[in-house]
């Protein structure tokens, strides 16, 4: 018997009613996660990542503007399915979140102390004393100093690196099965970002936990990651495990990306590459490839239709009409290069 993925999404669409009428921010993207496994989603502002994560833990659902299709499959349970009492005992105990910014997510009325301790009284029924202690150990794994006095301050009397300490803290409580990442890194100085990557790391491989890890930094990426979903205007574009999308990347957005990582021992003379032009509005989404006006290989086809997501050598995963051309080239200057 094959073995059941932890998460697995199927043709997840995610639509939003607004005053311009119905949007679709995520439109039919599919993809799985493995136990202990650590999957990148990357891509510009505006392409679907956040709407995807928050998606899987339907955190839209208060807004009621929100229609979900598809299935998300945790551990087998399509979470579409399930009421809000069932999804409230999931959020913060079998998944759980770190939000982008901790100073806004954050509630500044209570102490760090108390907002860890209420996941873990809610979740895990202890008494008010051992989920403060709980809530002590927690702030001690995640490296901040003296936790016991720290419990007992104010998210405002932290500083940033600290305040998203706590966020890992409050997601790590209850010992998740699968943590969301939501670029819990960008507001944060490079050392710090480095501590809370190594964190993140030592906890995956310490308790098994799996992750899904959201950003726009591909160099995070090549760093933490085993593979790799690329996003473009709610679409997936290119998948692939991290050293092969690395090593060939084949869809022109990607190319694009790899393209902006500055380069350490490069030419510093040299300005960083450009994707050129602007995502589309989801109002106005292009009739064919979603790419194809900042694409140099676009040609009428790609304006005039969608290219599937196909699959390249087992593992590979694509969403563009030019892409055997583009391998081929990877291809010779692979062999040219090794």
């Amino acid at each position: 018997m094959k073995n059941q993925h932890l998460l697995e999404v199927k043709e997840l669409k995610t639509h939003f009613n607004t005053e311009s009428g119905r949007v679709t921010a995520v439109d039919g993207i599919s993809f799985h996660l493995e136990r202990g496994e650590i999957l990148g989603v990357v891509g510009e502002s505006g392409c679907g990542k956040s709407v995807t994560s928050q998606s899987i833990l339907r955190l839209f659902d208060e807004k009621h503007t929100v229609k979900y299709d598809g299935e998300i499959l945790y551990k087998g349970q399509n979470l579409l399915n399930l009421p809000n009492s069932k999804m409230q005992q999931i959020r913060g105990n079998d998944i759980s979140m770190i939000f982008q910014d901790p100073l806004s997510s954050l509630n500044p009325v209570y102490t760090v102390g108390y907002q860890i301790a209420e996941a873990v009284m809610l979740h895990q029924k202890l008494s008010k004393k051992a989920a403060y202690e709980r809530a002590v150990e927690m702030l001690r794994v995640t490296g901040i100093p003296v936790p016991e006095k720290r419990v007992n301050e104010y998210p405002h009397e932290l500083s940033g690196g600290m305040r998203q300490r706590v966020m890992i803290a409050m997601a790590l409580a209850c010992e998740p099965s699968l943590l969301i990442a939501d670029e819990p890194t960008t507001a944060l100085d490079v050392t710090i970002q480095a501590q809370i990557l190594e964190l993140i790391l030592e906890l995956n491989q310490k308790i098994g936990m799996s992750v899904i890890f959201i950003t726009h930094d591909l160099g995070v990426v090549a760093e933490v990651c085993t593979r790799v979903v690329v996003m473009y205007l709610g679409q997936i574009v290119e998948e692939a495990d991290v050293e092969i999308l690395f090593a060939r990347p084949l869809h022109p957005y990607t190319k694009g990306l790899m393209k902006s990582i500055p380069q350490m021992d490069g030419d510093r003379s040299q300005s960083l590459h450009v994707i050129e032009g602007t995502m589309p509005s989801l109002h106005e989404m292009p009739k064919g490839c979603r790419f194809a006006s900042r694409c140099p290989f676009a040609d009428e086809v790609c304006r005039e239709e969608m290219p599937e997501l196909k699959t390249f050598q087992s593992t590979h995963k694509v969403r563009c009409w030019h892409f055997e051309r583009i391998a081929e080239k990877e291809e010779l200057s692979y062999a040219s290069n090794n």
